[in-house]
């Protein structure tokens, strides 16, 4: 999926989350989004979605995320920062997103497999009632097999024990070449072997734009 970004701005009340940004990101491209809390970071993902609106331009394949929602969320997957709140169990879940997406989980199974989750086993637990790992696994694992154009994945790792994040890792680096990938975090560090380019904002700013080895030199 190509990413085009043109002008985007975004302001609650007195108070400009974002400001003017401009890029674009190629079909397949590994792209981080860094920044502290507060730099729009949420606000910019929430935009590419269609959650919110915005000043400017945003198109995902062509396609404004606003006026053609449905269109473009059959087309991405999203991994939160933090877990929704869900009391659904986790087989209701499953059932939900294979009648949105139109797709049998098999390859959901796999991947839950390769995080060393049995879906059958926990397929009558509210997915609430999940550790925080076990939620992070089952989340990318729907994402990573949804067959999805665009990842935005919020801080992946974060909840996740040693183990699971190189198998995480691996699964990164088998994506298929034509799917685009956005990282977002709050460091670089732990995911620049992942990715060839940064955006990092600050403050709803635009301050750095290209390859993510020139950023990790930058900050040192």
């Amino acid at each position: 999926m190509r990413v085009e970004v043109r002008g985007l701005a975004r302001s609650f009340g007195s108070v400009e989350a974002l400001c003017g940004l401009d890029f674009t990101i190629e079909p397949g491209e590994r792209v981080a989004l860094i920044g502290p809390n507060g730099s729009g970071k949420s606000t910019l993902t929430r935009a590419l979605m269609g959650l919110i609106g915005f000043r400017g331009e945003v198109r995902l394949d062509g396609s404004c995320p606003l006026r053609e929602r449905i269109r473009v969320a059959r087309q991405l997957a999203y991994v939160p920062q933090i877990a929704p709140r869900l009391a659904a169990p986790v087989g209701e879940l499953l059932r939900a997103v294979r009648s949105v997406r139109g797709e049998t989980l098999s390859g959901v199974d796999d991947l839950a497999r390769r995080f060393d989750l049995d879906l059958d086993a926990l397929a009558s637990r509210p997915f609430s009632a999940l550790s925080g790992g076990m939620k992070q696994k089952l989340l990318l694992a729907l994402a990573l097999g949804s067959r999805a154009s665009l990842l935005i994945l919020d801080e992946p790792i974060g909840s996740l024990d040693a183990e699971s994040r190189e198998r995480f890792y691996e699964l990164i680096r088998d994506l298929p070449e034509d799917v685009t990938l956005l990282l977002c975090s709050h460091r670089l560090e732990e995911q620049a072997a992942l990715v060839q380019r940064a955006i990092a904002l600050e403050e709803g700013r635009q301050r750095f734009d290209g390859p993510a080895g020139d950023l990790r030199v930058a900050r040192v």
